[in-house]
């Protein structure tokens, strides 16, 4: 075994300790006024002393309409910022960099959560939607990317590294990225140049509000993995005009709650047989950018980090496993090179669901 995954990396201007990123995952312990709770900084507090150089929160609403349950953080108003101010401290006290990841959930929102209704770039009752969405005007595109902004200015403030725009897993951005999602026909929606436009917008206005030493990445899917969705291609090309525009990082995962089997939490995932689903659309953008790529999806085994990093993938983002083994990265570092014991069963989102915090509950 080689000591690659732990040799450390630039992303921008923060250099990271080693390979190894805690992918941003929802833990279903917010307050229901969108503030941190004492439940999550106890998280990553243990999360720092895992083993990984970066942490990623769970996605964080920059809206309250832009919320799909309570128990899902915002980050726009004053009391957001200073509870993550406290999560920052515990992680600050390791060699560990956090980004904060922003989202605005669209037609994947639940109006009876919170109060108002949905939107999304169409009004259009889809698979992938509870309710009919209120397509969005172009006033309220332009006022969203500054709530991006805002959040983002607000994770800068509370000491926050970066942050990472979700752009993925059919949440609002995706869902203008998307044809299957996206039937406007303006200047928001037809071909790739417009359903980008809205991601581009909100990169720019986040680095206009947060400097450019600031770290920005996104999450974005490879693919949506369905007839008419985003396809790799596409992906890449919006991609490359960010990173054109300063993007520093990009991590690709994939589909969607329609796109099963390939859903952005991939199951029945067994280490050195499937790992990785999502593997050829990240060897795509590592052949064809020159920004770190991170991998997530499945890594279960040391074996296969070593074998992503010798492919020319940057990173390695993974969560459930450590959902199971908090100190699996320690573990590797140590020489126990045993792959991960989680099955991928994700029965750790039950409790999570219920209101009490996510939990490894295989026995």
């Amino acid at each position: 075994m080689s000591n690659q995954p732990f040799s450390p990396i630039n992303l921008g201007s923060l250099t990271l300790k080693n390979r190894f990123v805690r992918s941003a995952t929802w833990d279903g312990m917010s307050f229901n006024d969108g503030t941190f709770s004492p439940a999550q900084v106890k998280l990553y507090q243990h999360l720092s002393v895992g083993g990984a150089g970066l942490l990623t929160t769970g996605y964080i609403a920059v809206t309250p309409p832009g919320r799909r349950n309570l128990e899902q953080n915002l980050l726009c108003e004053p009391r957001h910022q200073q509870s993550l101010k406290k999560l920052v401290e515990v992680v600050k006290r390791e060699d560990v960099a956090l980004l904060a990841q922003l989202v605005h959930c669209g037609g994947l929102a639940k109006s009876q959560t919170t109060g108002q209704p949905t939107v999304a770039p169409s009004a259009n009752l889809e698979p992938l939607f509870e309710e009919t969405p209120k397509a969005l005007s172009v006033t309220e595109i332009k006022d969203l990317t500054i709530k991006f902004a805002e959040a983002a200015a607000r994770a800068r403030e509370a000491g926050c590294d970066g942050v990472q725009i979700h752009a993925a897993h059919g949440y609002l951005i995706s869902q203008f990225l998307s044809p299957f999602s996206n039937q406007r026909d303006d200047d928001y929606g037809g071909n790739l140049e417009n359903r980008g436009r809205f991601l581009i917008a909100v990169y720019e206005k986040v680095r206009e509000y947060t400097g450019d030493d600031f770290i920005i990445t996104i999450k974005i899917n490879g693919s949506d993995y369905f007839d008419n969705g985003l396809e790799c291609a596409e992906s890449l090309e919006i991609t490359r005009q960010l990173a054109e525009r300063g993007l520093v990082g990009v991590e690709v995962s994939g589909g969607s709650q329609i796109s099963k089997p390939l859903t952005p939490i991939p199951q029945k995932i067994e280490a050195g047989v499937n790992e990785v689903p999502f593997r050829n659309e990240i060897l795509s953008f590592v052949e064809s950018l020159t920004i770190p790529v991170a991998a997530v999806g499945g890594i279960r085994s040391f074996a296969t980090a070593e074998e992503l990093i010798a492919q020319g993938i940057s990173l390695i983002s993974l969560c459930r496993p450590l959902i199971r083994e908090p100190d699996l990265i320690n573990h590797w570092q140590k020489g126990h090179y045993e792959p991960s014991d989680c099955n991928s069963c994700n029965r750790c989102f039950i409790p999570a669901f219920k209101g009490k915090g996510i939990k490894c509950l295989k026995k």
